[in-house]
């Protein structure tokens, strides 16, 4: 098994026509999502692992919207027009193996948990055993046993209820897989259990399969009936036991669904974890497929990274963050309750705690955005602070500017949004509202409490208020008016 495949040789079939009626749903089965992809999408990964000649995917039940998200320009579909089972599937797909003399591997395509190792090594068995069958002969090098019609891989489970059981001889040649409501008491005691993968030899597969027959309480057309057939043409079929039986499960509910991602995405904290990131409480974190993590990261409790995101070397994200499709910077700080969407942080920025960024925000090298700050398509310049309870949207922030508590980007008008542009080591005082389309010069100031709605130019104080009157003794008057009232 150590030598490698030529991928040439084999095909491909993912069965992917179902509606899952188990899920209750209007969305195909293979369409549901595990930690933020389609489970197709993880079963298609696993299949290029095998460098496969073609993949085909058999589809059906809301057919164009599994072939928008597999999104494949080099992949074939054919569709299986009525569901009448994996045997019938396999049928759909007939022409395109009818003239290919090799092997054709096929998967459901609700087994999000299979390596794609796993797969190689199912390939790689069925050659060796069509290689190696006949070691004591002279003729190693193209001896080829005709007799192996295919393998079936199975795996061992501590309760193989629902499963078809493969019973053998002792060759560990199949001789049947029956299904639970058909097998007898001696037989449903068997925990070897029939994974539902399969690999065939082409012509051998090409023969038999129109031969199968629903004469069962489902009418449907199973694929588990080509053992039989192939046996009875005189061809064997093998089992390969894999050692990790999570690997086989399917996903038939939304329960099972649940299971599934969190095996997964146990296995992907794994990961990262080894791969020198600190991620406290696991239990509680979700990262999702596409993320990238440098090392040294640290992640608190309740955390969730979704999406396209990277995070830079030593940077920490405390607990009940939410990244999604951003990237983050080195050494960046991210304090609890934040909430950073399509946007970037560079290096030494400071974020939260319960701060919101979004909207293709930039907030550059050494920046704070701090308490109850929401930053929406604006870019922060270098070292410039925007600590408590602000709103800046629409903006262009230069570099060691401060904006004060309060200050909002009045950048709506109703009908379009508008742009406040603030210049290097600006001074924004606390409650200012600064009325978009706006501009404020370098080392300008603007006085606590004012509403600004001219440009105000480079050092330069801007002001605006109501002249403060100081009424004295006004509290002993109110005394006497609501005395007289009475």
């Amino acid at each position: 098994m150590g030598h490698t495949h030529n991928a040439d040789n084999v095909k491909i079939i993912i069965l992917s026509a179902g509606k899952g009626t188990r899920f209750k749903s209007n969305k195909p089965k293979v369409l549901h999502e595990i930690l933020g992809k389609p489970m197709i999408y993880y079963v298609t990964l696993s299949a290029r692992w095998v460098q496969p000649n073609e993949i085909i995917y058999v589809v059906g039940y809301k057919k164009e919207d599994v072939i928008n998200e597999i999104n494949c320009e080099n992949c074939t579909f054919v569709e299986q027009k009525e569901q009448l089972g994996t045997g019938h599937a396999v049928a759909s797909a007939k022409e395109r193996f009818k003239d290919f003399d090799g092997y054709v591997l096929i998967i459901n395509g609700d087994m999000p948990l299979i390596k794609g190792e796993t797969l190689k090594n199912v390939v790689s068995y069925m050659e060796a055993l069509v290689r190696y069958e006949g070691a004591n002969l002279t003729d190693m090098v193209n001896y080829k046993n005709e007799n192996i019609g295919g393998v079936v891989v199975t795996a061992r489970l501590m309760d193989p209820t629902g499963y078809g059981r493969v019973i053998k001889d002792s060759q560990n040649r199949i001789l049947r897989i029956v299904e639970e409501k058909d097998a007898s008491p001696q037989e449903k005691a068997i925990n070897e259990v029939n994974a539902g993968i399969y690999i065939f030899h082409s012509r051998y597969l090409y023969d038999v399969i129109d031969k199968l027959e629903n004469n069962n309480e489902q009418k449907e057309y199973y694929l588990t009936d080509v053992i039989r057939l192939l046996r009875q043409s005189g061809k064997e079929v093998h089992s390969l036991l894999i050692p990790d039986p999570t690997e086989i499960l399917g996903v038939n509910n939304r329960w099972e669904l649940s299971r599934a991602e969190n095996i997964l995405r146990l296995q992907y904290l794994n990961f990262w974890a080894l791969n020198g990131a600190t991620i406290h409480n696991p239990e509680t974190v979700w990262i999702e497929f596409d993320v990238d993590l440098a090392k040294d990261v640290e992640i608190f409790q309740n955390v969730m990274l979704r999406g396209n995101t990277q995070i830079g070397e030593g940077t920490v994200i405390e607990a009940n963050c939410i990244i999604k499709n951003s990237v983050i910077g080195k050494n960046v700080k991210i304090l609890p309750n934040s909430v950073i969407e399509d946007s970037i942080i560079e290096d030494n920025a400071v974020i939260g705690p319960f701060a919101r960024i979004r909207n293709s925000s930039k907030i550059s090298n050494g920046a704070v955005i701090g308490n109850f700050v929401e930053v929406k398509n604006s870019k922060i310049g270098e070292k410039t602070n925007a600590k408590h309870l602000s709103y800046i949207g629409d903006a262009e922030i230069g570099k060691n500017v401060n904006i004060g508590a309060g200050t909002i980007t009045c950048n709506y008008d109703g009908f379009n949004k508008h742009k406040t542009v603030i210049k290097d080591s600006a001074f924004i005082g606390s409650d200012t509202m600064l009325v978009a389309p706006i501009t404020i010069g370098t080392e300008a100031i603007t006085g606590s409490g004012s509403v600004i709605t001219k440009d105000v130019p480079d050092k330069a104080l801007a002001v605006e208020r109501s002249q403060l009157k100081i009424i004295p003794e006004y509290s002993e008057k109110r005394k006497k008016r609501k005395g007289n009232k009475q």
